[in-house]
C-alpha cells in the first residue's frame, strides 16, 4: 500500500510538472506578468525566464516519471513545491489579484486559500515520495502489515 501510494504520487507530480511546463511554453504571458510584477524585469527577460522554468518543470517531471537520478530529482521536486507554496502564501497574504500562470493562460486560479491548499497538497506529496516509505517501514518494524 505505502509503495503504491508513492508510485501514484510520482505519477501525479510528474503529470502536473510536465503539463505545467508544456502549457507555459504555449502561453507564457501569465507567468511573465508575475515575473515583471515581482522582479521588475523587462518583457523579453521575463519570457526567457518563463521558458527556462518550463524546461526545468518538464525535465523534472520526466526525470521523476522515469526514475532518472531519483534522489536528486525528488529533492528538486521538494524544493520546487516548497517554492510554489511560498509564492502562493505570499500572493494570498498580499491579496494579489491576477492569475498565477501555473498552467499558462489556461490557469484561471487566483492567489486564494484554495491555491495555498493545492500547493500544500503538492508539497505533502513530494514529502511522501521522499520520506513516506521509510516512515511506514519504521512504523511496522516486524513486517506485520504486508504490502499488496
Amino acid at each position: 500500500m505505502n509503495r503504491s501510494l508513492s508510485i501514484y504520487f510520482k505519477w501525479i507530480l510528474s503529470f502536473i510538472f510536465i503539463s505545467a511546463g508544456i502549457l507555459k511554453i504555449f502561453s507564457p504571458e501569465n507567468t511573465g506578468d508575475i515575473l515583471i510584477f515581482l522582479f521588475e524585469v523587462e518583457y523579453n527577460t521575463s519570457l526567457a525566464i518563463v521558458y527556462s522554468i518550463a524546461a526545468i518543470e518538464i525535465l523534472l517531471g520526466a526525470s521523476l516519471f522515469f526514475g532518472i537520478k531519483e534522489k536528486l530529482t525528488k529533492m528538486l521536486i521538494l524544493f520546487t513545491c516548497s517554492l510554489f507554496l511560498f509564492v502562493a502564501i505570499l500572493g494570498y497574504t498580499n491579496g494579489w489579484e491576477f492569475a498565477c500562470g501555473c498552467f499558462g493562460r489556461f490557469s484561471f486560479g487566483r492567489f486564494d486559500i484554495s491555491m495555498v491548499f493545492r500547493n500544500a497538497l503538492l508539497l505533502s506529496m513530494s514529502i511522501w515520495i521522499i520520506f513516506g516509505e521509510s516512515i511506514a517501514k519504521n512504523m511496522n518494524p516486524k513486517g506485520l502489515i504486508t504490502n499488496n
